[in-house]
């Protein structure tokens, strides 16, 4: 802890520190930047929205394993100095009844992996959490952190721009996964900038000293957030705008009252209704995504999963429980082709997981804070000090905004930057000279045992990033072989990722599908049983997932082709095809919204000889996705072949069928198709019609 003269020698937002050394032999920056766990929290912050807002799989590992470096620093430092000590936060009760929470629900998840590892998430940015209030002793750490994330915003807002105004990308990302997400980030840094200069001295003797110098540090706050907000405009993210709206009117109610919120609310009266880039944006963004308002149905479907699972699902279990509770989206190709991954409202989602306990204990922790940061207001602070602590205020309120419409949380870095402004205002009033929290000490009277206990903790939680990422990059490495049609590589790849981590399903069917790939050019039985055996094992640990189903299904039929009916070993066929109709059915009730399942259950039915139920369930098919024209195609021919119909009615049905299938394939014929929707209309229309002609000219 700083003394109170310490303290009172900090300098202003972007002021070097006094401590600055400009003849140390160490690098002037990481001087700056020094001790040790401020460069690698700067580093964590830099290094977290670059690789996908740190979505992807190394990013994941490398991010949990900083954050096991910066703990390991906290346990040199404290038994070095003899004693261990954290706070004791008021909001603890609510972070460990949400970890206790998510523990029980990943002991009771189906799909325990899945589950383990968000646990392992949440974990890390608890401990991140309690490492950020042990170690922000002066209000120095905050500003250069603060500074690190605001030059990101600037790093970031420029790349969009010229992604969209050299590439021409119509809703630039920069480094993020989603443009949504860049917009919750750069929102964040906006609301800091914007209470800096807000709470910037504008005197008359303020300016007339040194003038030009003071016209730079005011130009350059404004220039800042003229380049974000323009590249917020860019993402035409709508809650990306609305989180902007709710962090300003923050700073601007603190600092201004009224009269602010009153001037704030005019300006946006008028941007809604004067024509300006930002709202021409938003009524771009209306017309050129028609889905784009999907949201309010994916909401509804959610409480409706809420209602029917008020204990909750599963921890990151969401996309998989999803399918069942799908809406159709009229006017697509594929009426029941997008698949939500996740609620798009965080609060919904936790909701879903955890069960609807999960939002009350969630929001009794934002109200924690909230709390902490008023109490911090009320303290005797310097203007720039002040400024901090409302900035922080509002990008903790921004990130929580978007929450409630888009699922930013699972974007690693706005995670991080969230348990940033939580420790900042957790640290606000402590820093102000009035402890807020008790500490709790541990002594350390053997520094060999307890050297020895922060080795062992430190390495067992570095195995166990390791053991969850390290696999995912042999399953890369598999993946990149099977595309190149190297199956025995991809196989070999993938039994290694199954031997550093067996607990994953995705691990098993890419094995499976490596195997069923063999066996289509081989027709070798053996490898067939062997991604049968990768399938069931699949399914076994994740048995959510209608896909593996379906998997499963494909390769019984594959194996029953194997066999004529005239065979001598046709049993063995009927047995392929009931396991086939049984492994579909599954895949069917999992995702019931399917139609490719429940057009293979028509052709298994018919194959074992019940064609009641084989037009019963493709008929079904075409009710869900109308435009499903391989179903289509398959009712006409199943019109022609029967005996059991008069042939002139065979014969109107069939012709319908057809006349449908031309119609739609014109109505589409223009539009840009996506994977899915060309699978939708995928059809053969010279057979079907050269198979009408020849039963019309029987008749």
């Amino acid at each position: 802890m700083s003394n109170p003269s310490t303290l009172q020698r900090k300098l202003p937002l972007g002021r070097i520190s006094p401590a600055w050394n400009p003849s140390s032999s160490l690098p002037k920056l990481l001087l700056f930047f020094s001790p040790i766990w401020l460069l690698l929290l700067v580093g964590l912050l830099i290094f977290s929205p670059l690789l996908d807002g740190g979505t992807t799989h190394i990013a994941v590992m490398i991010i949990r394993l900083m954050v096991v470096l910066v703990m390991s620093v906290y346990l040199v430092k404290g038994i070095r100095a003899g004693t261990l000590v954290w706070p004791s936060l008021r909001v603890g009760w609510a972070i460990l009844a949400f970890l206790g929470l998510a523990a029980v629900s990943t002991a009771i998840s189906p799909y325990t992996h899945q589950s383990f590892q968000w646990l392992i998430v949440l974990l890390s940015y608890a401990a991140l959490l309690y490492l950020l209030v042990c170690f922000l002793e002066e209000w120095d750490h905050i500003v250069k952190l603060l500074l690190v994330l605001v030059g990101m915003g600037l790093f970031e807002a420029g790349w969009a721009v010229v992604q969209a105004g050299w590439f021409g990308v119509t809703r630039p990302s920069g480094t993020f996964f989603n443009p949504n997400f860049l917009a919750s980030y750069l929102a964040t840094s906006w609301v800091i900038v914007l209470a800096h200069l807000c709470y910037a001295r504008m005197s008359r003797a303020w300016w007339q000293h040194e003038r030009q110098r003071r016209l730079v540090r005011l130009t350059v706050p404004i220039a800042t957030l003229v380049v974000l907000l323009t590249a917020i405009v860019w993402t035409g993210s709508r809650g990306g705008v609305l989180a902007l709206l709710v962090g300003t009117l923050l700073v601007v109610g603190v600092r201004f009252g009224r009269k602010g919120l009153g001037f704030l609310l005019l300006v946006v009266l008028i941007g809604l209704l004067v024509p300006n880039p930002l709202r021409d944006r938003l009524l771009a963004e209306h017309v050129t995504n028609p889905v784009g308002y999907a949201r309010w149905q994916i909401w509804h479907s959610s409480i409706h999963m809420m209602a029917e699972h008020p204990f909750g699902v599963g921890l990151a279990l969401y996309q998989y429980v999803y399918p069942r509770y799908a809406f159709p989206i009229e006017g697509q190709i594929a009426r029941y082709g997008k698949v939500a991954q996740t609620a798009h409202s965080e609060y919904l989602q936790m909701g879903v997981e955890l069960g609807v306990v999960s939002i009350p204990i969630f929001c009794w922790g934002v109200v924690m804070v909230l709390r902490e940061s008023a109490l911090a207001l009320r303290q005797r602070l310097r203007r720039w000090q002040r400024s901090i602590v409302v900035g922080v205020s509002a990008g903790l309120a921004v990130i929580l905004a978007q929450a409630a419409v888009d699922s930013n949380l699972h974007e690693p870095a706005l995670a991080i930057v969230l348990t940033l402004c939580v420790g900042v205002l957790i640290s606000a009033r402590r820093l102000s000279h009035r402890a807020a929290e008790p500490w709790r000490t541990v002594p350390v009277r053997s520094r060999v045992v307890w050297y020895s206990l922060a080795a062992a903790v430190v390495g067992v939680l570095t195995v166990t990033v390791v053991r969850l990422g390290l696999p995912w990059i042999v399953f890369e490495a598999g993946s990149r072989a099977a595309a190149r049609q190297d199956f025995t590589r991809a196989i070999a790849d993938y039994r290694i990722a199954l031997a550093l981590d067996s607990g994953k399903a995705r691990y098993h069917s890419a094995l499976a599908a490596a195997y069923f790939q063999i066996f289509e050019r081989t027709r070798d039985g053996a490898t067939a049983q062997a991604a049968v055996s990768a399938l069931q094992s699949a399914i076994s640990l994740n048995p959510l997932d209608g896909r593996l189903s379906g998997l499963l299904g494909h390769v019984y039929v594959s194996l029953s082709s194997s066999f004529s009916p005239q065979d001598p070993s046709s049993e063995q066929r009927l047995v392929w095809l009931r396991s086939a109709l049984w492994a579909y059915k599954r895949a069917a009730e999992l995702e019931p919204f399917s139609p490719f399942y429940r057009l293979e259950l028509g052709r298994l039915y018919l194959a074992l000889g019940d064609r009641q139920r084989a037009e019963a369930s493709v008929r079904r098919a075409v009710e869900i996705e109308p435009n499903f024209l391989q179903g289509r195609e398959w009712l006409a021919r199943l019109y022609l072949d029967s005996e059991q119909i008069p042939e002139p009615e065979r014969i109107e049905v069939a012709t319908r069928e057809y006349r449908e299938i031309l119609e739609r394939r014109q109505r589409y014929a223009d539009w840009t198709k996506d994977v899915m929707e060309k699978q939708i209309l995928a059809v053969d229309v010279t057979a079907l019609e050269a198979a009408l002609e020849r039963v019309k000219q029987r008749a």
